[in-house]
């Protein structure tokens, strides 16, 4: 398969090598994972010095939670959450830093304090805005499959706060879309926004795709779409994933009688567990992968990047 270029300002990422982690920065009261943890300017850059110093290689820095049962964030709060922080941040990395956010005020203002990237969790679909934004500079984009807004009706998206514009399709393309298998699903919904950004002269290297796990999938469609995930290479695009601690982890270990609360052990589990699936990402040679702990997925990463660049490896013998 062909080498692809991600670009972002002056930064460059080529696929076919090691698997970039990209650590989780929630700067937020109530996020599903570690809300409040790093709420605030200095918990916020102390912990972007612990994900760095443990192999983080990227960023995500978020100001609103898009958990199940979540509340809107205005836009003036938001950007105050994530600016001073990206602005911190950058005075000691440069490293590429994304900004998690649907609205284009937020993400204007995360560019403009430094973010190299927009992490859309809407796909240029939520706010009419937001590929003028990327469009008007250098960023590159993360455009998130989202089943939320991609079927509104569907049991699993009920549950979801709402992310900017709904119903993406009109009436006959709802009817014939939420027919098909979810893997075609999620390009029909990426086409709308891949459409966007060729008219909006965004070049196809500055943009990478995420399936959107967990996003009101159902159990046996976040695992097709990771099963699948190979497709988006075969489209010609990087692949971002986000799979970390995610509900659809956790129902499997709770099934099968892990611990799952809040304590030391619950929390090992989920992320033992994550880093299962970044092995098996890392593996079939997703470029990027969104975690909140950089140990275990760091270890999962290396072996099955050794696996995958096998033919790269140094050939020595082992000694007795």
């Amino acid at each position: 398969m062909e080498r692809l270029t991600f670009k972002c300002n002056d930064k460059k990422i080529e696929s076919g090598k090691e698997t970039i982690l990209c650590g989780i920065i929630n700067v937020t009261p109530d996020s599903f994972s570690d809300g409040g943890k790093y709420y605030g300017v200095e918990l916020a850059v102390n912990r972007a010095k612990e994900l760095i110093a443990e192999g983080a290689t990227m960023l995500d820095i978020g100001g609103e939670s898009t958990r199940p049962g979540s509340t809107y964030v205005e836009i003036e709060e938001e950007i105050n959450r994530v600016v001073p922080v990206i602005r911190e941040i950058k005075k000691i990395t440069d490293i590429p830093i994304s900004i998690d956010t649907w609205k284009s005020e937020v993400a204007k203002a995360a560019i403009d304090a430094g973010a190299d990237i927009v992490n859309d969790i809407t796909g240029f679909l939520g706010d009419k805005n937001m590929v003028k934004v990327v469009s008007n500079s250098k960023a590159g984009a993360i455009l998130m499959f989202n089943p939320v807004i991609a079927r509104p009706e569907h049991e699993g998206s009920k549950i979801f706060p709402k992310f900017g514009a709904q119903g993406v399709f009109d009436k006959k393309e709802y009817e014939e879309f939420n027919s098909l298998p979810i893997e075609e699903l999620m390009f029909k919904y990426f086409e709308k926004g891949l459409n966007l950004a060729k008219e909006n002269n965004i070049s196809k290297d500055r943009i990478m795709l995420d399936p959107g796990i967990g996003f009101g999938l159902t159990k046996r469609e976040n695992f097709i779409l990771i099963n699948k995930i190979d497709m988006i290479k075969e489209r010609g695009y990087f692949t971002f994933l986000g799979v970390s601690r995610k509900r659809f982890i956790t129902n499997i270990l709770s099934e099968n009688g892990f611990e799952i609360d809040e304590s030391q052990t619950g929390q090992r589990n989920k992320d033992d567990a994550s880093a299962k699936l970044t092995a098996i990402a890392s593996f079939k040679g997703v470029e990027v992968l969104r975690v909140h702990t950089i140990k275990p997925h760091l270890m999962a990463a290396k072996i099955a990047d050794c696996v995958r660049l096998a033919n790269q490896m140094e050939d020595i013998n082992f000694k007795a």
